[in-house]
């Protein structure tokens, strides 16, 4: 089994078709399909048993999140590759053939990434690779641009966003899974971060085409979206920033956090803000464990890790 294909849930009846409709006519077929249950309310377990008999469902008892539900199916799949996809996006039928592909002309690649454009808008991009940003937030490559072939070239890249993804299974192997107190949200930044840290390489691959509909479950800037965002940010930053890179864009890293205050303090949500803060501080001595061990362990240079997050302009 080449692939495994991974599709967290929770209460997304209303999108699964068009995804599971989606894959089902790819051109590639050696792969595998696992829709992991986040404890829905709604109708999506009984769809996936009545129209989807192929798919492997795995039900949770509850909402653990995306990290966790991606860590289920990391574990219970087969493949040589493990891709992750969201239930609110549509995919070529070359797209998985087109990820596989990729991987294979390129070995020393262990995560890749789609061209991932709006699915409203299909000539505009929602994401073609990630950016790694000094206060722990990714930055997706393209975002709102209009589709003019400046991201046609086939490239290593920071990093990858996990809504459309290829991972090496021998990556998780070697730096584990994702990070189950993410929840949801910034927890592919986590996990670039200690890829790129462990020497890992990323490429995108622009012929792999998907069609993301866009915060379809949690919902853009909802208070569950900016809590886990604002507080997931700053777990990478104390997990993963070597403490050099960290005195050095500190001003940077000061900036970013005064503009989001005052940003979401004028929609009424300064004090979810700081209580995101306050949660991530309040798990520092975990962090600090994970810390140390990423450090310790971490083959490239504050240098060379400097270089990708300067590529999206994320170190200036």
């Amino acid at each position: 089994m080449r692939v495994s294909v991974i599709i967290p849930n929770w209460n997304g009846a209303r999108l699964l078709g068009m995804c599971l409709d989606s894959l089902a006519r790819s051109d590639f077929d050696d792969f595998e399909t696992f829709v992991i249950d986040n404890g829905s309310e709604d109708i999506s377990c009984a769809l996936i048993r009545e129209r989807y008999p192929h798919v492997r469902l795995i039900r949770l008892d509850r909402n653990y999140g995306f990290a966790p539900a991606c860590n289920e199916g990391i574990r219970a799949s087969r493949g040589e590759f493990v891709v992750l996809l969201n239930n609110d996006i549509e995919v070529a039928s070359g797209w998985l053939g087109e990820l596989v592909a990729g991987m294979d002309r390129h070995p020393e690649c262990a995560l890749g990434a789609s061209r991932m454009m709006y699915r409203d808008s299909r000539a505009v991009f929602c994401n073609a690779g990630d950016g790694l940003l000094p206060w722990g937030a990714g930055q997706a490559r393209g975002e709102g641009e209009v589709d003019r072939g400046q991201y046609d070239r086939e490239e290593e890249i920071p990093g990858v966003c996990a809504g459309a993804a290829i991972y090496r299974r021998t990556l998780f192997e070697d730096i584990g899974l994702f990070d189950e107190r993410f929840h949801s949200l910034v927890e592919d930044v986590d996990l670039n971060f200690r890829a790129r840290l462990a020497g890992h390489a990323a490429w995108y691959f622009p012929e792999a085409r998907v069609y993301h509909i866009g915060s379809a479950t949690l919902g853009r800037y909802s208070d569950r979206y900016v809590y886990q965002a604002h507080r997931n940010e700053w777990f990478v930053l104390l997990k993963n920033l070597p403490f050099g890179l960290f005195l050095k864009h500190l001003a940077g890293i000061f900036r970013s956090q005064i503009r989001s205050t005052l940003y979401f303090s004028q929609r009424g949500q300064g004090g979810l803000l700081f209580k995101a803060k306050l949660d991530a501080l309040r798990n520092l001595t975990g962090m600090a464990r994970n810390r140390h061990k990423i450090q310790s362990e971490r083959r490239i240079s504050n240098t060379r890790l400097e270089r990708w997050m300067q590529q999206t302009g994320g170190a200036k």
